[in-house]
């Protein structure tokens, strides 16, 4: 992803298919007969008393092979088809059981404290102060001992959707309508055919109406976020910080505000007071929060961030004090001071409030996970700084600096669960890129693992899947970009998608 060169941005117009017209090609007909059908199957096999992750993940993605050349036609379908196709698939996954994750039951707790006037982030679900609020739903939340993990803005669309009722069907509507909705907005300001890739991609609408994520309404904010910021920088901010408030990815958008110092100050100010809860979850029986492990431990479908962290490691072993640790005695009285904070990098490490020997020791494998971490997130906000210089000058579009900010975030994560990717789709879809569409069907093998997990409690990942995808994404991203630059486009976008229409 080498930057650009300096020259002054300049749009070029491309003529747009034909909206809303229906496929005339016998291949597209078939092919969403077909895409109808395999995803009519995964739906009823959702609806078994039991399926095998394994084998709903492997409908999603032969759902792929009919969904390519729909997504790739560059025009949508008629308006009533394109949003009752996958309504009607949506309503049949939101009423399956619960399959693929569990995250849902997560949602119903937090949702069921804060409706009874508590604090979510005060205590981990298994706390005995809150033995009052069980019910069936309880016993199924992953990671009871962790307290919540999602910030103020994800709570709020968790009592949404208990608007709804308290069943696990209730946020998975609620996450069908923000897909319906980000079809609505490409329908209305991205190009031909952008509305359908995204309303028919089997990952977007599974992991919407099948997982009920909230990160579909990630994807909206950072798509209006992204395409403010030439002409609305404090229209911007209001929806990155929208995006942040649900899951923390929309801070890296925030440095492309830095030609308003003033809508930057005010973004940087508020994010800080949407990310405190985070920081002092768990504050009332003194555990570590959600973001806490997940910041410090926690990992899967790794790519390059895997490689960057076994590197790491194999640097380390050389100055190890013993075999598999280190001590770190330069560090020492920085350690103390952090010991027991927010700020502790032995949190989650080391049981509960059992105090170290020695804070400067690490075992070799902990220090390089942190290490990797902390320079990959340098790295993703270092990038962000130096585009939203690029974009002070006016010479880098801010919505291809954003959809660069978040792709490198993605490509350098610690874990990169399948619906991550709906923070970047629609952005990926609206500036007429389709790298991420591969993306979208590789990550579904992600769900494998999940079929020794649920019967042995076992996460065996396949062997080198994460960077085998990883490179496959990076591949077509730089072909894809190279295909920009050849044809003379210094923009990846049309008039059409010109920031001024948002």
């Amino acid at each position: 992803m080498s930057a650009p060169d300096e020259r002054p941005l300049r749009r070029t117009s491309v003529c747009p298919s034909r909206r809303g017209q229906p496929p005339t090609d016998p291949r597209h007909v078939v092919a969403l007969v077909l895409w109808l059908a395999i995803l009519l199957l995964a739906a009823h096999r959702a609806h078994a008393a039991f399926v095998a992750p394994s084998t709903l993940a492997a409908l999603l993605a032969l759902a792929f092979l009919p969904y390519a050349p729909l997504a790739l036609a560059r025009r949508d379908l008629p308006l009533p088809l394109l949003f009752a196709l996958p309504l009607g698939v949506g309503v049949l996954f939101a009423l399956a059981p619960v399959a693929l994750s569990d995250d849902l039951f997560r949602f119903l707790w937090d949702a069921r404290v804060t409706a009874h006037g508590l604090d979510p982030y005060a205590h981990a679900p298994s706390d005995p102060a809150l033995a009052a609020l069980r019910d069936v739903h309880h016993a199924n939340v992953n990671h009871p001992d962790i307290p919540t993990i999602y910030p103020p803005g994800a709570q709020l669309l968790f009592v949404v959707a208990e608007l709804l009722g308290h069943h696990p069907r209730s946020p998975r509507l609620l996450a069908l309508a923000g897909h319906l909705a980000v079809g609505l907005v490409l329908h209305r300001r991205g190009p031909s055919g952008s509305a359908t890739a995204w309303l028919l991609n089997p990952l977007a609408l599974s992991e919407s109406a099948l997982g009920g994520h909230v990160d579909v309404f990630v994807g909206l904010a950072i798509l209006a976020s992204a395409l403010a910021f030439a002409r609305h920088p404090l229209r911007a901010v209001v929806f990155a910080l929208a995006a942040l408030a649900v899951k923390l990815v929309g801070a890296l958008l925030l440095p492309l505000a830095l030609r308003d110092r003033r809508a930057f100050a005010l973004g940087a100010f508020l994010a800080l007071a949407l990310v405190f809860p985070l920081t002092r979850a768990g504050y009332a029986s003194e555990t570590v929060g959600g973001f806490g492990h997940y910041a410090r431990r926690w990992g899967g479908n790794a790519g390059v961030h895997l490689v960057l962290e076994r590197s790491l490691h194999t640097i380390l072993e050389t100055f190890e004090h013993e075999p598999g640790r280190l001590r770190l005695d330069f560090a020492r009285p920085l350690l103390l001071r952090l010991e027991g904070t927010a700020l502790d990098p032995h949190a989650s490490f080391t049981p509960e409030k059992k105090p170290l020997h020695d804070v400067a020791f690490f075992e070799t494998h902990v220090a390089s996970a942190l290490l990797a971490r902390a320079l990959a997130a340098l790295f993703v906000f270092a990038l962000a700084l130096a585009l939203g210089r690029r974009v002070v000058r006016g010479t880098f579009d801010p919505a291809e600096a954003a959809r660069l900010v978040v792709l490198a975030a993605l490509l350098l994560a610690p874990q990169i669960h399948p619906w991550y990717l709906l923070w970047l789709l629609p952005l990926e879809l609206a500036l007429g890129r389709h790298a991420l569409l591969l993306w979208s069907a590789l990550a579904l093998g992600a769900y494998v693992p999940l079929d020794l997990w649920w019967t042995e409690r076992a996460w065996i990942e396949p062997f080198g899947f994460g960077v085998l995808q990883h490179l496959v994404v990076l591949a077509a991203v730089v072909a894809e970009r190279n295909t920009h630059e050849t044809s003379g486009r210094t923009l990846p976008y049309t008039d059409e998608l010109s920031p001024t229409r948002v």
